[in-house]
């Protein structure tokens, strides 16, 4: 039987652009990414945040800025700009002299700054307690080539201010700018207020304010005359505590704009006792000459449920490109753009019995504003029928826009040739670059990224109002070879190159997209013309990689447990453990051309997850489990109630019955296990157990599968409340499943 749980159906065949990502992992486990930048001499600086505790239960953020060589492999320095609270990087600039300059958000009292600087304390007002605090303030930091910090400053009064954007302009004078208020005495003369952002401007020194402005801010750029670009979002104002109360205007932007005013809405909204509103942010772009005292154009694009930028550019004449990503069914495009559909598909979100409003789901917007300020040139939607959402923009040489994100759409504009195995889903997110034609009426999306999921299960609910969570920014080479920087630790160097036929490696339990590998560990390649296309399964279960055809790791020849042309499935050697990284290489002589390519992954003791039933996988809702008319929180395992029979939600367990799960990715265990065998009766008890708290009775082998299959029996409590499923937790030697928490369907006695 669980052979065939590792023999994934295969759909169509992957592009050739399948794998120009080169994922280095040199930053440590858990950095998010929120800015990346390339100097000339091609090194890699990246900003972001990442939690210095992650085994603690409550969330915590440290900012840092790295440095590493250009082709990544070498981290140069790391430095953590933190105090004893929440901090985070948002954005960074390049200095002619290789210093470097970061700006984001804090809510440490104690977050280092130095002496001298231009505020010393954090003068907003932080609430105490657990979670992510309510109030923050900017910062702006300065560190000189050797990555130490040689100017560090708050930056904002007694209102909650962000970091979002700086630059630095060619005198060296430095530009911060973001939401809030900056704490610093407006400059006299200064354009009137706007809707609710800053901008200031430092010598290059740092040494004095040469400019304060309070109204716009956000993402900043200066074009060749240095002119001042923002584009930034605004929020309406809720009059009352209830989230029925009337929601006022936005604010008046310049005459004679695009949309200089927009109507404002709620983008979610819960009724009852305990009920909230979140307002909508709506995008702007604004224009200020090169001395910043004169606003000399700003209009929305945006619709009615907002949108939120994250790139900025301009171009030779003038024009404004921004992108991001909106919830608006009615955003502005134009005709004849590339997408002139908004695509996201309605989802009736199960909200176990709290009556909720939810925006339309996030999808990608590029819109190329007029130098004017008074129309679009063109504006184009960028996603599919999931949610998506682009993280960052850029220009190329040729004037071609380059975008990234994440994307949970499997049908996302060039994926029609992917196998479904390396698509996007509800449950995983992945990276994704494109490219718009300057004109904005034809795209590709050249790569996505393989084996660095953006989000998985729970973790991609976000998605789905369109809230941000970090990762995926962009950065070109002035080849327009591109670098991205998502979450975990990983960076994407992109080169596309004419790709190759080997797409990606999932794990088969649960179809999660891999960089690591374990001993023993069941894994699937999916590509292109991989294998002959009549499939191979194996008569006695298992055939042994030659060197006509197969997978080795560092030489090791792997099992083959099945193969066709899109597909190989195959058990990692044993013989692995001990090393820190392995080479698989796929040799396919037996087919015209024959295929030959090779892909490094780390190597982990263990990295255990429960096989998964198709409910779970098919899922539109992350996280969720729909079962026929029912939908429950977790993860549905292929489990089997005692008598043997599959359990579902039409066929539960009772209370106090014993349940059997599976599991891959365990590792070594004692007794040790041979690569490629076949488990034999009766089950044999294994070390490290799974720990499921008092409801585990044993971890052992499963007979009639292969060896890194392994069969877990749970004691169902022998009361349950009246609901329809029970969830566990289980962990492998203190490593948790990947999908945590394990759906059983479950009924009383």
């Amino acid at each position: 039987m669980f052979r065939a749980l590792v023999v994934l159906v295969s759909l169509g065949a992957v592009s050739l652009f399948g794998d120009n990502v080169q994922l280095v992992s040199s930053l440590p486990d858990g950095v998010v990414s929120n800015a990346v930048q390339v100097d000339a001499a091609g090194n890699i600086y990246v900003a972001g945040y990442f939690n210095p505790h992650p085994s603690r239960a409550q969330d915590e953020r440290n900012a840092f800025v790295a440095k590493l060589s250009p082709d990544a492999s070498r981290l140069l320095y790391f430095t953590e700009l933190a105090g004893s609270s929440y901090d985070v990087a948002n954005a960074l600039a390049l200095g002619a002299d290789g210093s470097v300059y970061i700006t984001g958000a804090t809510a440490s009292f104690d977050f280092p700054v130095t002496s001298g600087a231009l505020q010393t304390s954090l003068q907003v007002s932080i609430q105490p307690g657990a979670g992510v605090p309510n109030a923050w303030q900017a910062f702006l930091v300065r560190l000189n080539p050797n990555g130490t910090v040689t100017y560090s400053t708050f930056l904002g009064g007694s209102v909650s201010t962000r970091g979002i954007g700086i630059a630095v302009g060619s005198k060296g004078e430095v530009f911060v700018s973001g939401s809030g208020s900056p704490g610093v005495p407006v400059t006299s003369g200064a354009p009137a207020r706007g809707p609710g952002g800053f901008l200031l401007k430092f010598d290059a020194g740092l040494s004095t304010v040469l400019l304060s402005l309070s109204g716009y801010g956000g993402l900043i750029v200066l074009d060749k005359d240095a002119n001042i670009y923002l584009a930034g979002t605004a929020m309406p104002y809720v009059a009352g505590s209830s989230p029925t109360g009337p929601i006022l205007a936005l604010p008046v932007l310049s005459t004679g704009a695009f949309q200089p005013t927009h109507s404002a809405q709620f983008c979610s909204q819960t009724t009852g006792p305990s009920g909230f509103a979140t307002n909508c942010s709506y995008q702007y772009v604004a224009k200020l000459d090169g001395s910043g005292m004169k606003l000399l154009w700003a209009t929305y694009v945006t619709g009615t449920y907002g949108a939120v930028p994250a790139g900025i550019a301009t171009d030779e004449a003038g024009n404004v490109i921004v992108a991001g990503t909106t919830n608006s069914d009615d955003y502005p495009v134009t005709p004849g753009a590339f997408q002139m559909i908004y695509a996201p598909a309605p989802l009736q979100i199960p909200t176990f019995g709290f009556p909720v409003v939810r925006a339309p789901a996030a999808t990608g917007h590029v819109s190329k504003v007029s130098a004017s300020g008074a129309a679009l040139v063109w504006s184009t939607y960028f996603g599919g029928s999931y949610t998506d959402h682009i993280t960052g923009m850029r220009v190329g040489a040729s004037g071609d826009i380059y975008l990234s994100g994440r994307t949970g759409s499997s049908d996302l504009a060039g994926l029609a040739d992917v196998p479904s195995g390396c698509r996007p889903s509800a449950d995983q997110a992945l990276g994704f670059i494109a490219r718009i034609a300057s004109d904005g009426d034809t795209a590709a999306v050249h790569q996505l990224v393989h084996g660095a999921p953006a989000c998985l299960y729970s973790s991609c609910a976000a998605t789905i109002n369109g809230f941000e969570f970090g990762g995926w920014p962009l950065a070109l080479r002035a080849n327009d070879a591109a670098v991205v920087a998502g979450v975990n630790g990983n960076l994407g160097l992109i080169d596309f190159s004419p790709g190759k036929r080997l797409g990606c490696v999932v794990d088969p339990a649960n179809n999660v997209q891999l960089n690591s590998v374990a001993p023993g560990q069941l894994i699937t390649l999916f590509g292109t013309d991989l294998a002959p296309a009549a499939p191979l399964v194996p008569e006695d279960g298992v055939a042994a990689s030659s060197t006509s055809f197969g997978v080795f790791f560092d030489g090791i020849s792997a099992p083959i447990l099945y193969s066709s042309a899109q597909q190989i499935n195959v058990q990692v050697p044993y013989e692995i453990s001990g090393r820190t990284a392995v080479q698989l290489q796929l040799v396919s002589k037996e087919i015209s051309p024959p295929v030959s390519e090779a892909r490094v992954f780390r190597v982990v003791d263990r990295q255990p997850s429960i096989f998964l039933s198709p409910a779970a996988l098919r899922s539109p809702f992350p996280g969720l489990t729909v079962c026929g008319s029912t939908v429950a929180s977790g993860e549905a395992a292929v489990a089997l109630n005692e008598d043997g029979t599959l359990n579902d939600c039409a066929n539960p367990a009772v209370a106090g019955s014993v349940v059997t799960m599976f599991l891959n990715g365990s590792g070594p265990v004692n007794p040790a296990q041979s690569t490629g065998a076949i488990a034999l009766g009766p089950p044999v008890s294994l070390t490290p157990a799974v720990d499921a708290g008092s409801l585990a009775i044993s971890t052992t082998t499963s007979p009639g599968s292969i060896t890194g299959v392994v069969q877990i029996q749970l004691q169902l409590p022998e009361t349950l409340s009246p609901e329809f499923a029970f969830t566990v937790a289980p962990t492998l030697a203190g490593t948790p499943m990947r999908e945590r928490p394990i759906l059983i369907w479950t009924r009383p006695k």
